[in-house]
């Protein structure tokens, strides 16, 4: 209690008189009040006490704003609710799905917290049908959608490249994963997507280095097709019949039968009318990683994780989540029934003779030019003028913001 210092005898200076009268008052100022509260000044230091957060009565503010499945509490520990060892009422699986959610959506680190790391194989439940290979009433539903809102008969969807910048690489590994066009390294996401922005395939990992010739190589993006997986589902322009649907690629993309792109130069008004056409309904795709990424702002900002894995696993869940949006908004071209089969068994084998005569119908040039020519006649019929792009989705977020996302 009588820790402070003594009065203070002025000084022959005046300024320092003052100066020191004042510190002097404010100190005793201070000692009386310390005697007021009748404490002393050196306080021991006292145990933290224990805070009631009253957790029950904000897992019930979250029920009204968030949605959540019990399969995560029904087949996981992780996420049932438990008591501590005092007895108290830990976290409910809804406050640790919130959490997840939030730190994917506002870009938290992905080392800040380790929930988020088990998410990968809590949404491999739902990985089956929000991330499944299009089924046969899948197919037909894209046809008609494509077809209708594009005017391209046979269309599955658009397929595309994204970087993800990666901060916290390792630093031999800088060379391989940095291109000169990016300036740092990164990790390359390869994607289909149809019209309503539903991702149907989504290959991620491939090194920054390089370039989308190089990603389709290496994708599987063509495995269920060339193992008998796909559903047989033929269509019919101007009296040519064609074994399978195709995807919209831009001119990096090989002359394939399976990939339909825009010509490098218009010659006269049909190729240029086809090529405003075939580049508009392209934009489905920079649309979606544009809208992906404003979604989870956790892939929009540069990876601070040094594992590729978990790099992986981050977008894999971002994505599943997303489709799952697009499904509960109502906005899915396609539904899923429970007659649907999902994975369905391969019937050829890799590197029999059948595999391969499938690998060159599906790198069939000729077929690929001929689609072409019968897509600008159907064209010409359903009066295809190039602006598809103004379409319902024009008020969705960042819907232009993908274009900055494009790896041409």
């Amino acid at each position: 209690m009588d820790n402070f210092p003594p009065p203070i005898i002025s000084s022959s200076d005046d300024n320092d008189f003052d100066d020191d009268f004042i510190l002097y008052t404010l100190l005793s100022a201070a000692r009386d009040v310390v005697r007021e509260r009748g404490e002393s000044s050196n306080v021991d230091k006292k145990h933290r006490k224990w805070i009631n957060r009253d957790r029950e009565a904000a897992h019930e503010l979250l029920v009204h704003d968030y949605f959540v499945v019990d399969n995560f509490a029904r087949n996981y520990e992780f996420f049932q609710l438990r008591w501590d060892a005092r007895g108290k009422h830990g976290f409910t699986t809804i406050q640790k799905c919130t959490a997840v959610l939030r730190q994917l959506e506002y870009g938290i680190t992905a080392d800040a917290s380790d929930e988020y790391l088990k998410m990968y194989e809590r949404t491999e439940l739902y990985r089956d049908i929000y991330l499944r290979h299009p089924t046969k009433s899948d197919v037909e539903q894209l046809y008609a959608a494509h077809q209708a809102k594009h005017g391209f008969p046979g269309m599955l969807g658009s397929i595309d490249c994204t970087h993800w910048e990666w901060e916290n690489y390792p630093n031999m590994w800088r060379g391989q994963f940095t291109r000169g066009d990016h300036g740092v390294p990164t990790v390359i996401l390869e994607a289909v997507v149809s019209n309503d922005l539903w991702f149907w395939h989504a290959f991620f990992g491939m090194v920054g280095s390089n370039n989308d010739l190089n990603v389709l190589q290496a994708s599987p993006i063509f495995n269920d097709i060339l193992q008998g997986k796909a559903p047989e589902m033929s269509y019919v322009v101007n009296g040519n019949e064609y074994k399978y649907g195709y995807y919209l690629g831009d001119g990096i993309y090989p002359e394939y039968a399976t990939v339909v792109k825009s010509y490098t130069f218009s010659a006269d008004d049909k190729r240029k009318m086809f090529k405003l056409a075939q580049e508009s309904a392209r934009k489905d795709v920079e649309r979606a990683f544009g809208v992906l990424k404003q979604r989870w702002h956790i892939i929009k900002h540069p990876a601070r994780t040094w594992d590729r894995e978990k790099l992986r696993t981050v977008l894999t869940a971002c994505v599943i989540l997303h489709n799952m949006i697009i499904d509960e908004e109502g906005r899915a071209i396609c539904s899923y029934t429970t007659n649907d089969i999902l994975n369905p068994p391969a019937i050829i084998q890799v590197g029999s003779p059948a595999y391969f005569s499938r690998v060159l119908e599906i790198q069939n040039r000729t077929r690929q030019f001929q689609g072409q020519n019968d897509d600008e006649d159907d064209d010409d019929d359903d009066g295809v003028d190039g602006d598809d792009e103004e379409d319902d989705d024009g008020g969705d977020e960042a819907d232009d913001t993908g274009d900055d996302n494009d790896d041409d």
